[in-house]
């Protein structure tokens, strides 16, 4: 089979002293048009000539991971913020100078200005990564990474944003090792942890850091390093020499405290000491990977040419029709999810509605508890304080009503889509039982839903309209008398804390019920897509058959016993 344009184009470009095994397994891939093994073994070639090894920054949102990676180079050239950023994997490597680029679906690398790196890779500016963006590099004059260490900027786990957790997994065959940042509240996510656990699977070389270590008392920092030590050390089975206590912010300001220095040191150690190490079991576990998948394919082939034409065609026909009945059978059980969302909305505004009618008492004398030990304060700072202490109580009541009724709200879930669970099971067990090679990638099954796909998006907000006082308010404080004034600030404070209650009770609510209509859409989705690709992947297989076929009897024996020799070659490159 000819190459294509593209495949050839990858060929051309595979560096001279690339691995010989890499090469052999370029020349397969291109023989049975595999052109995104080509591209990916193009990159992995060109990562082993230059010597280059991933040290991926992984952890939940909001950790600080940019920051992080900001103050390691002293650069701040990676977008942060208060909210989940990044939504793209990004690659920081070295440079003469500070420079970008950014692949697109099906483009080139091309040339941006730094500046711009949002509109890729924030998920403010790029949401759901509707750009199609394969691949963004910066480069930068730092002393660390010219020890040809590349820090890898990943989304984080257990965001708002399902498909961020998605990339940054997709991403950890390609880790060759992690700097993992923690925090303190909460040290160690479920989702976290178990992206750890994957990591640690791929590489033992793992560097725990705590950041933001400089908005805790050393009291907070003990204690989360305490559980996070001990939640690794059961779970990874290994021992956690140490945890790094750092503030990325401090250090990026010039003000390195805490374990800083140690941290780059750690780095700089693992560079000179492991990085000829690590490059080379990248590549030895790229090549395995990436022949892994070009067997796949050239069994595809294979089975598509050993049928009879008119059998391949009456499967693939089988298939579409087994995609349109699995869509078709999604659309009738809409009606039913329609009716379990609104059973579950009425259900969680009933408990919305309990829990500000029984919390709002508690709430308002545990604020008459807290600020009678404040009477002695200035008037404006009273006024401040029973603000505040409002702010505080609010957002541990609505923070432990969450606690309590998410995990009620995800068992309707898992109620509602019971039924979608079981006839999708029953699909791919049908599919898998026909003896289609194609099917034998699917899953057994589709496992019951225990947890909502979509994260959680509610934040506390503090209402700060509210909260604030007009100029007028604030004059008559002042120069009202002491008891006036302590009245009107407790009676502002009560109404703030209602009103924070109530309204945050609201947004919970909300997005709970939110989480069950998006959890729900991509679970129907995800399968829909499967089936697809599926289906794309074995009417190429039967297209390729079909022009052997109509070639003659010669040419299929010819093209069996091609692709037989072609499929002993690429396993005899396996390290």
């Amino acid at each position: 089979m000819p190459a294509s344009s593209e495949s050839a184009l990858f060929r051309t470009v595979l560096p001279p002293d690339a691995p010989e095994a890499l090469r052999h397994l370029v020349a397969a891939a291109e023989e049975v048009g595999a052109e995104r093994v080509v591209a990916e073994a193009a990159a992995l070639g060109e990562r082993l000539a230059e010597g280059r090894f991933f040290v991926a920054c992984v952890g939940q949102f909001k950790r600080g991971k940019s920051t992080v990676i900001n103050a390691l180079i002293g650069d701040s050239i990676l977008p942060t913020g208060i909210v989940p950023v990044t939504s793209v994997v990004t690659v920081v490597r070295h440079g003469a100078g500070r420079s970008a680029r950014v692949r697109l679906a099906g483009r080139a690398w091309q040339e941006i200005d730094p500046e711009t790196l949002a509109a890729y890779v924030a998920e403010e500016r790029n949401p759901q990564n509707r750009k199609g963006v394969e691949g963004v590099e910066v480069f930068v004059p730092s002393h660390l990474l010219a020890t040809r260490m590349c820090l890898v900027d990943t989304p984080g786990v257990g965001s708002v944003f399902a498909a961020s957790t998605r990339t940054t997994r997709e991403f950890v065959p390609h880790i060759d090792a992690g700097l993992v940042v923690l925090g303190a509240d909460p040290p160690l996510s479920g989702d976290e942890l178990a992206l750890v656990e994957v990591v640690a699977e791929q590489t033992d070389r793992l560097i725990f850091v705590l950041n933001k270590a400089d908005r805790l008392s050393a009291g907070e920092r003990s204690e989360a390093r305490a559980f996070a030590e001990r939640i690794l050390r059961d779970r990874l089975r290994r021992p956690i020499e140490r945890i790094f206590e750092v503030s990325a912010t401090e250090a990026l300001a010039g003000r390195p405290t805490q374990d800083w220095k140690a941290l780059e040191a750690e780095l700089d150690g693992l560079a000179r000491e492991s990085g000829t190490d690590l490059v080379r079991s990248a590549g030895e576990r790229g090549i395995a990977r990436l022949v892994e998948r070009l067997l796949t394919v050239i069994d595809e082939h294979l089975d598509a040419l050993r049928r009879p034409l008119d059998e391949s065609k009456r499967r693939l026909v089988a298939l579409r029709q087994a995609v349109l009945d699995a869509e078709r059978a999604l659309a009738d059980l809409a009606p039913l999810f329609a009716a379990e969302e609104q059973r579950l909305a009425r259900a969680l505004t009933d408990e919305r509605e309990t829990f500000v009618a029984r919390t709002v008492p508690g709430a308002a004398r545990q604020l008459e508890e807290a600020l009678a030990a404040a009477d002695g304060l200035a008037k404006r700072e009273l006024r401040h304080r029973a603000m505040e202490e409002a702010r505080r109580i609010a957002h541990r009541l609505v923070e432990e009503w969450l606690g309590e009724v998410e995990p009620r709200a995800e068992k309707l879930y898992r109620r509602a889509t019971g039924r979608f669970v079981e006839l999708a099971s029953e699909f791919l067990a049908r599919l898998r039982g026909s003896g289609e090679l194609v099917f034998s990638r699917l899953p057994a099954s589709v496992p019951p839903e225990t947890r909502f796909r979509a994260k959680r998006q509610f934040y506390f907000t503090d209402l700060p309209v509210v909260a604030s006082s007009n100029p007028a308010t604030w004059l008559l404080g002042l120069l009202s008398p002491r008891r006036i004034a302590r009245a009107a600030a407790h009676r502002h404070a009560g109404e703030y804390l209602e009103r924070l209650l109530t309204s945050n009770s609201a947004r919970v609510s909300n997005d709970l019920i939110d989480r069950v209509a998006e959890s729900r859409r991509r679970l129907e989705a995800g399968l829909t897509s499967l089936l697809r690709e599926v289906a794309a992947s074995a009417e190429h297989a039967l297209a390729q058959a079909r022009e052997r076929h109509a070639a003659g009897t010669q040419a299929v024996r010819a093209e069996l016993d091609r692709l037989r020799a072609l499929r002993d070659r690429t396993q005899a490159l396996t390290p």
